[in-house]
């Protein structure tokens, strides 16, 4: 109590305004301090809510933009193998095409070799058949007489074998 003195407080007001201080407290404690902690706490609950949901969004986005990156890697992928296997059919396609190309060039080669050896056979008999008419009418000239068949065709025989031999076609000594 000295020391109360010695501020020049005295002791019945000084306990006065210790209850009243008191009352006040409790009062404010109870309707006041509870009610605004409780704001503040709900305030600090909902600004962490934010942040973590926040937070999780960030994740969620990094995690869906990981996902899309691999899934664009993945559909890359795919195009490219898509486009290499289109390459190889293609390429398969042309070397079919080719090789269908290249037979059917032989078959007609081989048919055009075909015809023109049938036509070389067909202009062979056509001229020896011209050969005899003529050998025959210059033969018949020449002797004057008809001839049996069997002399014809021997006569044939000897003057078409005897037209490569001679330059002008009839044999040197004009008949045999």
């Amino acid at each position: 109590m000295e020391i109360l003195q010695l501020f020049g407080i005295e002791l019945k007001f000084f306990l006065t305004i210790s209850i009243g201080f008191l009352v006040l407290f409790f009062v404010l404690k109870t309707y006041a301090f509870g009610p605004i902690f409780g704001m503040l706490q709900a305030r600090q609950d909902k600004i962490r809510g934010d942040l973590d949901d926040a937070e999780a969004r960030r994740n969620e986005m990094v995690a869906l933009q990981k996902q899309y990156e691999e899934r664009l890697a993945q559909i890359e992928d795919e195009a490219r193998d898509k486009i290499q296997e289109a390459t190889r059919q293609a390429q398969v396609a042309r070397e079919d095409l080719l090789e269908k190309a290249r037979a059917e060039a032989q078959a007609i080669v081989e048919r055009a070799r075909g015809e023109i050896v049938r036509e070389q056979e067909i202009a062979n008999a056509e001229m020896r058949n011209q050969i005899a008419q003529l050998s025959t009418q210059v033969a018949g000239r020449l002797i004057k007489q008809t001839l049996d068949p069997n002399a014809h065709a021997r006569l044939i025989d000897d003057i078409i074998a005897g037209i490569g031999t001679t330059a002008n076609g009839v044999s040197n000594g004009g008949t045999r």
